[in-house]
């Protein structure tokens, strides 16, 4: 296939990149971002202030070190920061990193607990339980391996560090957009109590303490309990309630024993209960159908019948002899039936019926032993995590049940990680040398409700994931260093498609020949069987008879588990400079990969299991990391090129949408972080990302993505700014006043670029402003988030054809909030 854009060589980039960065120096400054002191965080500060800006220690490469040292593109927020900036969960720190778009949903889902993570252009929009992120999350340097629980609340943090690009190295598999490191607060030989209540809009009613007791000489115990909860944004006009609202408790409890300077054990334990309602979904468009199937010739030769939703309920369901005959659409004008009447035409009220819940529970235990030999250090990380959810999603958005979803996901996670890190040859040589092994295992069983059949979607999943790595740097010279690393992984993911049956066809009975119903019929003839017994009008034979791995004939997959196997190797390098003291500038190359699995949800019957391949980045990247100023300024810039292959994308066919490899792309950007301390009351954080993605070749069963398709949750810019002012400090206390602002340009949230989902270019603006007493002891913040009341949509789902539905979730509306926070 040609290309359809001239894009030049890798190295002519490169070099025009290089170029750009030097020219940016002058007048760009960038995002590394200033940190208040504190023992417990991996983002921390010199013992000395050296000028303006604290120092930054990040660990991004398995060790502790200064971030305008590491040759990584990073962003790096401290606990202070988070709280400052009134970041609620791990979401919302994408607002304050450029070429970063995180939102707190997840396309066909209900979940208020689930995410959708793109970094650089790379991600995953599916929250299945067979399909992988493209973001990698980690909790004290723990995976978290699934979308959902991926939303996690910001309480008692240390750190937060954003790693943009292939992290395949260091942090393996699903990391080939990037990695979130979320470091928590450890316990310390020091007592602390901290408590905290807030209120504001939607009755919010937010409390949380913190507790950190020395119990003795050797051993610290830190815990801390949340508890946030406020009203649904969304009314539902059915009955009254609310969609989109918070309540959730979390627990924190940690155990740290040093018995010696050389020794350090950490247990700790979390738990994390919501009970919420679903997320806020608002119906955009409804289309009825006057068929009840449709015979769709699709790219690949294949023939298929699609089956419509709104046509099955109106004429075989609820409202049956109510809404028209066949050939005819409903009336509008009836409420007994589903058409274009439910679509309100104001985003915060839904016509949405059904159950109304968003159950989430999560625990987790993990144990973190490290000894320092001197130049060496060994550490090992146990961990087990266990998550169950109940998900409702009213798929339809009408008071009839014509679409409804039940997402009823049960999983464990395993993980067991040892690390050797260590400084050899006067520090001539680190390096750092790994071994790691994920166990998961679950199921997601769903019960489906569509217009014209309800049946069980989902399956089990059984996943196992062995990795080793060794990366090290060397210090050719004081100036020049060179750090190569490889990691090799082998995962296999097995899929048990058995629960998936067909349990009511409300076509049965309807046509003479297919007397259990023509869905059924269709399982019969399509499941387990050498090739489609299928009628030249696209109906199933009458004949078909049950097989093998279908023995109830009603089978949407054949009964038979599946697998798939990945052996890869993912390598980096990566060359640094150091021009001066204040001056870094650095040239890496990185390779990550996301592997592959299966798609879940399938209707009426597929001949097998349909499955897609690993998908792969490598990233080509120069940089420049420098403080200038007498650290007043600092200013990290980078230019990247990624070239993307096997690329998965959710496509619709028939029913549900399904995960396809769509072919090759490529990915090419900069970005430019930056923050300034003009006086020292000022500071000012900034930066602005742009990115270049499109398609080089497309698969023909990535239909109806083509070559002039946009990339899903891809904006070309974005721009942060954030400035905390103290305008007063003296004997009556501190006051601090604050403001940001978020900006991004336009983006489709599918890679179907449906329409209805394209996010026109937006921006959001928050201020705030804190008053402490002169005690230190008691803060009072108070602050608006979003004042511009700006909505914009966050995710969705567009199927006109089967679902006949166009539907979004929207951003939070303007929110006031009051927090009184006391500290001892």
């Amino acid at each position: 296939m040609s290309m359809m854009y001239n894009t030049g060589s890798g190295k002519q980039w490169l070099l025009t990149g290089s170029s750009l960065v030097l020219a940016c120096l002058a007048v760009a400054p960038t995002n590394a971002f200033a940190q208040d002191a504190t023992t417990n965080s991996a983002v921390g500060q010199d013992a000395e202030r050296q000028g303006g800006l604290d120092e930054i220690l990040v660990t991004a490469r398995k060790r502790e070190e200064n971030a305008q040292e590491t040759p990584v593109a990073i962003t790096a927020m401290s606990g202070t920061m988070i709280e400052d900036r009134q970041i609620a969960n791990v979401a919302q720190v994408a607002s304050y990193a450029p070429n970063v778009n995180i939102q707190p949903v997840g396309n066909i889902s209900g979940s208020s607990a689930s995410l959708t993570a793109f970094i650089r252009g790379v991600g995953q929009t599916d929250f299945n339980i067979t399909v992988d992120p493209g973001v990698g999350i980690y909790v004290d340097g723990v995976y978290v391996a699934r979308s959902v629980g991926g939303l996690l609340d910001m309480a008692d943090i240390g750190s937060v560090q954003i790693l943009r690009g292939p992290q395949g190295t260091l942090f393996g598999k699903n990391t080939i957009g990037g990695a979130i490191i979320v470091n928590t607060n450890q316990p310390s030989n020091d007592f602390e109590l901290k408590l905290e209540a807030a209120t504001g809009s939607f009755n919010r009613a937010d409390f949380k303490g913190i507790v950190n007791i020395p119990i003795s000489e050797t051993l610290a115990m830190r815990a801390v309990a949340s508890y946030e909860t406020r009203d649904g944004y969304q009314r539902r006009l059915f009955d009254g309630g609310r969609q989109g609202n918070k309540d959730s408790f979390a627990g924190r409890v940690a155990f740290k024993w040093t018995p010696s300077d050389a020794f350090t054990a950490t247990l700790a334990g979390d738990v994390n209960i919501r009970r919420e309602e679903q997320a806020a979904i608002y119906l955009i468009e409804n289309r009825d159908s006057p068929d009840l199937l449709q015979i769709v010739n699709l790219p690949d030769g294949r023939q298929v019948a699609f089956p419509s939703s709104n046509f099955g309920y109106n004429k075989l369901g609820g409202g049956a002899g109510q809404c028209g005959a066949p050939g005819e659409l409903a009336p509008v004008s009836n409420p007994n039936c589903v058409s274009s009447r439910w679509v309100t035409g104001d985003i915060d009220t839904t016509w949405a019926g059904g159950p109304n819940r968003s159950d989430f529970d999560l625990w987790g235990v993990n144990l973190t032993l490290e000894y320092d030999f001197g130049d060496v250090t060994l550490k090992s990380i146990s961990a087990y995590r266990d998550q169950k959810s109940v998900i409702e999603y009213d798929f339809d958005v009408t008071p009839h049940e014509v679409l409804q979803l039940t997402n009823n996901i049960n999983l464990w996670q395993a993980s067991q990680e040892l690390q050797l890190n260590g400084n050899l040859f006067d520090d001539k040589l680190k390096f750092a040398l790994g071994a790691y092994y994920l166990k998961e295992k679950g199921d997601d069983i769903e019960p489906l409700r569509f217009g014209f059949a309800n049946f069980f979607s989902g399956g089990a999943i059984d996943n196992d994931s062995y990795a080793a790595y060794l990366q090290f740097t060397y210090k050719v010279t004081d100036r020049l260093s060179i750090t190569p690393g490889i990691r090799y992984t082998n995962e296999t993911k097995r899929f048990d498609p058995s629960a998936q049956v067909i349990y009511r066809d409300y076509t049965a009975g309807l046509l003479p020949p297919y007397p259990d119903g023509v869905f059924i019929q269709y399982s019969r003839c399509l499941v387990g069987q050498p090739a489609p017994q299928l009628l030249p009008n696209g109906f199933p034979d009458p004949a078909c008879v049950p097989s093998a791995t279908n023995p109830g004939g009603n089978h949407n997959l054949p009964a038979v588990e599946v697998s798939a196997k990945a052996k890869e190797w993912t390598p980096a390098v990566s060359v640094n400079y150091q021009f001066t003291n204040d001056i870094m500038g650095y040239a890496s190359y990185s390779k990550g990969f996301k592997n592959g699995g299966f798609s879940q949800r399938i209707f009426p019957g597929e001949l097998v299991t349909p499955a897609f391949t690993p998908e792969f980045v490598e990233s080509y990247e120069v940089g420049l990391k420098t403080e200038l100023f007498d650290r007043r300024l600092r200013m990290n810039l980078a230019v990247f090129q990624s070239d993307y292959s096997d690329i998965q994308i959710v496509v619709n066919e028939g029913i549900a949408p399904k995960v396809r490899n769509a072919g090759e792309g490529r990915i090419k950007g900069f970005e430019i972080e930056g923050q300034a301390a003009p006086t020292d009351w000022l500071r000012i954080d900034y930066g602005v990302g742009y990115l270049d993605a499109y398609y080089r070749t497309v698969s023909p069963t990535a239909f109806p993505v083509n070559l002039n398709s946009k990339f899903a949750f891809v904006p070309e810019w974005t721009a942060t700014v954030a400035a905390n002012a103290t305008v007063y400090e003296g004997d009556k206390g501190k006051v601090v006043l604050r403001g940001d602002w978020y900006h991004q340009s336009g983006t489709f949230k599918d890679a179907v670029n449906s329409p209805q989902l394209y996010q026109p270019a937006y921006s959001v603006f928050g201020a705030g402003a804190s008053y402490t007493d002169p005690s230190n002891h008691v803060t009072v913040t108070a602050g608006v988030t979003n004042i511009g009341d700006k909505r914009y949509i966050q995710g969705g789902y567009v199927d006109l054809n089967v679902g006949g539905v166009a539907e979004a979730t929207y951003s939070r509306p303007r929110e006031w909030f009051l927090k009184v926070a006391y500290k001892y």
